[in-house]
């Protein structure tokens, strides 16, 4: 027998995989209620709306950058491995099949989401900028890092390439990431 929760973490990971492929609008609950074999009202019954669905996604999102990263953001510590991890953890979704990642998902029908899923979808970007900013803001102030510029230029350019290199992994294969990765460290003076 399958519990609640089990069956809201399906509804969640089948979700985001449309998502990532189909866009918000590109998807509906019989597209996950027919894969997982349950009916539409068990859809319903965890996420009363595809808003609410969305918003959940969201937050699953933002509970895993802010897990992440709450120890460096509150008492600092070394840059690197932040950036490693958060370059493991693209490399893990492209490798599930989800090439595309949330903002690009989101941005494909950004003009016509909720106002609620805007704002979500927007302050989620802001926090990851904010975040990855500051990581490499500390990782130059520790010489960990390397660059000219404005560090949130740079976190903006890079979280760009990442995005990019995500979408050409989906239909080149996962060694376009791993070169942009690359290139990356480069850039960032790092010889990894």
């Amino acid at each position: 027998m399958i519990r609640a929760t089990d069956t809201r973490e399906q509804i969640m990971d089948r979700a985001a995989q449309l998502l990532m492929s189909r866009g918000y609008k590109g998807f509906s609950y019989r597209d996950i209620s027919s894969h997982l074999g349950v009916k539409n009202a068990a859809v319903h019954y965890h996420f009363p709306a595809k808003t609410d669905l969305a918003l959940a996604l969201i937050e699953e999102y933002r509970q895993v950058l802010r897990k992440g990263s709450a120890e460096f953001m509150a008492y600092g510590g070394p840059a690197l491995p932040q950036l490693q991890g958060f370059f493991a953890f693209t490399a893990h979704q492209c490798k599930l099949g989800r090439c595309i990642c949330p903002f690009g998902a989101f941005s494909i029908d950004y003009a016509e989401l909720p106002e609620p899923l805007q704002k979500a979808t927007t302050e989620f970007m802001d926090e990851t900028l904010k975040w990855f900013t500051q990581v490499l803001e500390v990782g130059r102030e520790q010489k960990e890092f390397s660059f000219t510029g404005d560090a949130k230029a740079r976190a903006l350019s890079i979280l760009a390439a990442l995005q990019g290199a995500r979408q050409m992994a989906r239909i080149n294969g996962i060694e376009i990431l791993d070169t942009v990765v690359k290139q990356i460290h480069q850039d960032l003076g790092l010889d990894i």
